[in-house]
């Protein structure tokens, strides 16, 4: 292993690569447990008001999108490419993040004849691959100019308007899916990429218009905005539901109004409609840094300028939490600003071990797992359901599932609870790192 690290390309900034890499590192270990039911407290969310360290990682994800976005976007413009084409890429990857998510959502989890699933997911994999052969030259939506492009468009379009039409004829099996209880499961609209897609999406239009003190406008007008409604606005009258706090029953209805039973199975859904509009503001605070990051500064001035606004925010955080608590749920307020002073913290100190002073090896599988975040995510997701398919012979002659009976016998077996559930989460971040090692060291990015 070399002593000095390299990011795949020298314009990627190696300290964001890393930042990125421990936030989705941390999201892989959270989000794979050995058991729900034996968890410790700071790899669990916390039920409601307050935070644990597991309830920073999404809002780490999304400042980092915000951070990339402005290297991204000012290399593109720098390149010559005009808005126009940079607003076509952005929808791009805008709608692949969300279908992906909706993939995830649709995928089988016990059994691969699960026809009903499969049938949802068919026009998802259909419309991803579609927008990629479309992209592959510019401008997208055309008819391309040689031979080979207008063979790559030809295919684009028959697979991208085939499986909208696909969906669209199929409409009610979606419809129905999540309210036929013989399934045992919902299909839900929102989840993690979905709002990593809407908050890029958003926050992209709003880039594309302002400049730094728009930026900041922006995010406090989003963050106030999204606090007086759910200070002002309240439930109708005897309306009662299903939810973790009567914090988020507003939250819950409009999502149940829009969504119907497309949601997370406890009330209110962490990625629903209205908290979406705070979770805008943690990109825009990202977009921010990345401006400063930009700076003619030095690298000591920018992360001391990191460290002390990073303090600002999380006093201030602390201080709204008096009024409008911390709470990863409903995405307050308060969350934003206390997390987004975490982040910078985070990414200060990143910056200042790795480019400043040279401590560099501790990062290597950081750097291996951010540069590909994305797959690493949806491949982590589905990884383990085929060992929940599979069934092998368990205690008494019963059939259990692959995954179970690793479990069980490979860790539970020598382990208590708790400790058993934190080592399967940990092999399994530690496998990811052998997928990947490969992809790093042939500098593979699978972009999306």
């Amino acid at each position: 292993m070399n002593d000095t690290l390299k990011p795949v390309k020298f314009e990627r900034l190696v300290a964001l690569d890393v930042f990125r890499g421990i936030t989705i590192a941390g999201m892989v270990l959270v989000n794979n447990p050995g058991s729900w039911s034996h968890q410790y407290s700071p790899v669990a969310h916390a039920k409601w008001n307050g935070w644990t360290p597991t309830d920073l990682i999404f809002p780490f994800f999304l400042f980092i999108v915000g951070v990339a976005m402005t290297f991204s976007f000012d290399k593109r413009l720098a390149q010559g490419q005009s808005k126009l084409r940079l607003f076509e890429h952005v929808c791009k990857r805008t709608i692949i993040l969300f279908v992906l998510g909706l993939l995830l959502a649709a995928f089988p989890f016990s059994t691969p004849d699960a026809w009903g699933r499969w049938r949802l997911v068919i026009p998802y994999v259909g419309l991803i691959a579609g927008l990629e052969f479309l992209f592959a030259d510019d401008p997208p939506f055309s008819l391309g100019k040689t031979e080979k492009e207008k063979i790559r468009k030809i295919i684009g379009w028959i697979l991208s308007l085939g499986s909208l039409l696909y969906f669209i004829m199929d409409f009610n099996h979606f419809q129905t899916f999540a309210m036929n209880t013989n399934t045992g499961a919902t299909i839900r609209i929102p989840g993690v990429l979905q709002r990593i897609a809407l908050c890029y999406l958003i926050a992209s239009v709003i880039m594309f218009y302002t400049k730094a003190r728009g930026r900041i406008l922006w995010s406090a007008a989003l963050l106030a905005i999204y606090w007086i409604i759910m200070k002002l606005v309240h439930a109708p009258e005897g309306y009662t539901a299903d939810v973790t706090g009567q914090e988020g029953l507003l939250n819950h209805i409009i999502d149940q109004k829009i969504l119907g039973a497309h949601l997370y199975s406890e009330h209110p859904d962490p990625e629903g409609i209205l908290s979406t509009i705070p979770s805008i503001a943690t990109t825009l605070l990202g977009a921010l840094c990345g401006m400063w990051l930009q700076s003619a500064r030095e690298k000591k001035d920018k992360v001391l300028g990191m460290l002390f606004f990073g303090n600002i925010l999380i006093v201030a955080g602390l201080l709204m939490d008096v009024w409008f608590p911390i709470n990863k749920k409903i995405w307050t307020s308060s969350y934003v600003v206390f997390t987004a002073g975490m982040a910078l913290e985070f990414l200060g100190m990143c910056i200042y071990l790795i480019d400043i002073k040279g401590f560099q090896k501790w990062a290597y599988p950081f750097l291996v797992f951010g540069i590909n975040p994305i797959f690493l995510y949806v491949a982590s997701a589905l990884f383990l359901r085929p060992l929940v398919w599979i069934k092998v012979p368990g205690a008494e002659g019963k059939s259990v599932a692959l995954k179970s009976w690793i479990y069980d016998n490979l860790i539970a077996s020598w382990n208590t609870p708790k400790n058993a559930s934190l080592f399967f989460a940990i092999a399994y971040v530690a496998l990811w790192f052998l997928f990947l090692l490969p992809l790093y060291k042939k500098k593979i990015v699978i972009k999306v």
